[in-house]
């Protein structure tokens, strides 16, 4: 059997990619559309952009395998109030910082059975149908992307299933989740950095 190409296929799925038609101009450009590797890579370099990982969850001791290397972003943004100042001579307003909000994660991929192309991938659809049900937390089982973030908790929010037409045996999908940190765990942290302060 030929080796399989997941990512990409994840990325011709949901992002119409079609690949180079010149090797010799792609072979100087590579660089620039090549994901970078976690090996010595900066967290700043890494955010917001979108990495291809196995990913798996793990809740009440059952474990849940995404399929075949999806695409994965993070992104966060921080909630600031803006007040108007009064007076000619003072333009723009005053920012106040009130929190930073938790990281919104995407992830994109593609259910397709590699023993049979032709055939419709409905057990790992229905995994992820049953990773859904879970209305609560789950935990994110061994990811050094989502650790660099210290994400170590997801919850789910959205599912889609995409149409893939004149292709029967691939199924594209994307999740939306939240971090999610465990309230205990809040309390730790600070009871640790008043010991710190207090020392």
């Amino acid at each position: 059997m030929a080796e399989f190409n997941f990512k990409k296929l994840v990325a011709s799925a949901h992002f119409d990619y079609v690949g180079p038609s010149f090797p010799s101009w792609w072979k100087k450009n590579k660089a620039k559309f090549v994901l970078p590797d976690l090996m010595g890579i900066s967290e700043a370099l890494l955010k917001g952009k979108p990495y291809f990982t196995t990913l798996k969850l793990k809740y009440n001791g059952e474990e849940f395998n995404l399929p075949n290397e999806p695409l994965i972003s993070l992104s966060q943004v921080k909630t600031i109030k803006e007040t108007a100042t009064v007076g000619k001579y003072r333009k723009g307003t005053v920012k106040e910082y009130i929190n930073t909000e938790d990281y919104q994660i995407t992830v994109r991929g593609v259910c397709v059975d590699t023993e049979d192309m032709e055939r419709y991938p409905s057990e790992q659809v229905e995994e992820i149908n049953r990773l859904f049900e879970i209305n609560d937390a789950v935990e994110v089982v061994g990811n050094k992307f989502f650790e660099l973030f210290g994400v170590r908790n997801i919850v789910l929010k959205e599912k889609k299933f995409d149409e893939m037409a004149g292709q029967q045996g691939l199924q594209k999908y994307t999740l939306t989740a939240v971090s999610d940190q465990d309230f205990y765990a809040d309390l730790d942290e600070k009871e640790i950095n008043r010991k710190t302060v207090l020392s």
